[in-house]
């Protein structure tokens, strides 16, 4: 029973830190805060955790965050292989119902990941994130036009995926049933995916 009680404890620091950290974020989230939010003293908080990057370790494993870098990267290998991206939703592809699937189930982990880890460990991901899709669709029109991309188009491309991460933050941060999230996303797929194909038509004609 000592074990148990000892176990829940230590469940629900983590899981006030997490609730935690998307609220205020890394930089605005206190100890005292995640200790009161999960009925435990201050003490509890340093008995099992030794500071605030060790609660972010617990609430956010590095695993998370490579899982969700492999899936981006599944996904976006897939739209580089449809030859229309509007089918790209989680209705049309795999990729984007994996994708889907795990921001249903690590919700507030990925808000931390993509929205709200600036000054942490975790801040590198949102920029490695918005680098990789860039490249990747700065790739996908250099092999199709057979010509450099444009410095214009990749600045267009940079601020298009800032925004989509925003938007992922966004969706995930004002949404918590999956039938509301997967609603979201499905409506923005349809504008994000329709604007993409505009974007890189050219490079096919």
């Amino acid at each position: 029973m000592p074990q148990r009680l000892k176990e829940d404890v230590r469940a629900r620091l983590v899981d006030a830190a997490l609730s935690e950290f998307v609220r205020q974020g890394w930089r605005g989230a206190r100890l005292v805060d995640i200790a009161a939010a999960a009925g435990a003293s201050i003490g509890n908080v340093y008995r099992y955790f030794p500071d605030k990057e060790a609660l972010l370790r617990a609430a956010v494993p590095p695993e998370l965050a490579a899982e969700l870098l492999r899936l981006l990267r599944g996904r976006v290998r897939a739209l580089g292989s449809m030859g229309d991206w509007r089918l790209g939703d989680a209705a049309g592809s795999e990729r984007a119902a994996a994708l889907l699937a795990f921001w249903i189930a690590h919700r507030r982990e990925a808000v931390v990941l993509l929205g709200r880890a600036e000054g942490s460990p975790l801040a590198h991901v949102r920029p490695l994130v918005a680098g990789e899709l860039t490249r990747a669709a700065a790739r996908y029109l250099r092999d199709h036009s057979a010509r450099p991309v444009p410095r214009e188009t990749r600045f267009v491309l940079e601020r298009i995926f800032e925004g989509t991460l925003g938007m992922i933050v966004d969706v995930l941060a004002a949404h918590e049933t999956p039938e509301a999230i997967s609603a979201a996303f499905g409506a923005f797929w349809r504008y994000q995916l329709a604007g993409l194909q505009a974007l890189l038509a050219p490079a096919r004609r």
